[in-house]
């Protein structure tokens, strides 16, 4: 059985306001699907953690307890599926910064360094502001996770903007099929 951990990579919504963030709502129907196929799953949620701005330093050198939750969390997962919000052809900036923190700074590869996600199996559900956004961020997604050593599956969901989706039921539905898969998924392999 697969060891799932659902990253929700977006800070909204901000202090006073109400209207609910589409990432994270989006990745309860994954939740839903891990539920589906009797899986566990851990939750990390940037929202709720103190992570620090990226300076060059090794993880292990900021001595951030929400951080060295992160690290621990994803260390101890097979699969991480990851909800991220994406704006302006990118992805939003925390979930960029986790990264960069998690990863260092890279400077000088050393030949043999187990890379920052090595044997992880990543699965992508972006939600962008509009549909270029959306798909500019999950090619950025898919080139910075693999070159920190993660296999990122062939299957995601990308989605423009959420207000505009016609059949946003369907959506829902093939989300939690992305939960399913995310439970049964080979780690680190095609299926």
């Amino acid at each position: 059985m697969n060891r799932v951990t659902l990253l929700c990579g977006s800070r909204k919504p901000g202090p006073g306001i109400e209207r609910p963030s589409s990432a994270r709502q989006l990745l309860l129907a994954v939740q839903a699907g891990l539920g589906d196929a009797d899986t566990p799953y851990e939750q990390v949620d940037l929202r709720e953690m103190d992570i620090p701005q990226f300076d060059g330093r090794t993880c292990a050198e900021y001595g951030s307890p929400d951080l060295d939750r992160v690290r621990k969390t994803i260390d101890e997962s097979d699969v991480l599926v990851v909800s991220a919000p994406a704006y302006w052809n990118s992805v939003a900036g925390p979930l960029v910064n986790l990264f960069n923190v998690l990863g260092g700074a890279n400077y000088d590869l050393v030949p043999d360094r187990v890379l920052p996600l090595a044997g992880k199996t990543v699965i992508l559900l972006v939600i962008g502001a509009d549909h270029s956004s959306a798909y500019h961020a999950a090619a950025q997604l898919r080139s910075m996770l693999a070159a920190m050593g993660a296999w990122v599956a062939p299957r995601e969901t990308v989605i423009g903007n959420p207000r505009q989706v016609p059949d946003f039921a369907g959506v829902v539905r093939d989300l939690r099929g992305l939960g399913t898969y995310a439970a049964t998924v080979v780690p680190g392999m095609p299926r």
